[in-house]
C-alpha cells in the first residue's frame, strides 16, 4: 500500500510542476509529461513489488492509476483554480 501512496505523491508533484511550467494554451503537454514518469515508475515498482511479492499485478495497476490520478488532480487544481 505504501508503494501506491508513493506513486500518488509522485504524480501530484509532477502534475503541480507541469501545471506551473507548461504553456497555458497547450493541454497536450500534460500527457507528454506523464509518459516518462509512468515508465520510470513502472520499472521501479516492478522491482519493489517483486521484492514484496504480494498481489503483484493489483499493486502495479493501482500504482499506475495513482500516478495518473495524482497528476491530473494537481494539474487541474493548479491550472484552473476556482
Amino acid at each position: 500500500m505504501g508503494v501506491v501512496v508513493l506513486a500518488g505523491l509522485l504524480g501530484l508533484g509532477s502534475g503541480a510542476l507541469m501545471a506551473r511550467i507548461a504553456p497555458l494554451s497547450k493541454f497536450s503537454w500534460a500527457g507528454l509529461a506523464i509518459a516518462p514518469l509512468w515508465l520510470l515508475l513502472e520499472i521501479f515498482f516492478e522491482g519493489v513489488i517483486a521484492i514484496i511479492g504480494v498481489h503483484v499485478k493489483a499493486v502495479r495497476i493501482a500504482s499506475a492509476v495513482a500516478v495518473v490520478a495524482g497528476f491530473y488532480i494537481a494539474w487541474f487544481v493548479f491550472r484552473y483554480p476556482v
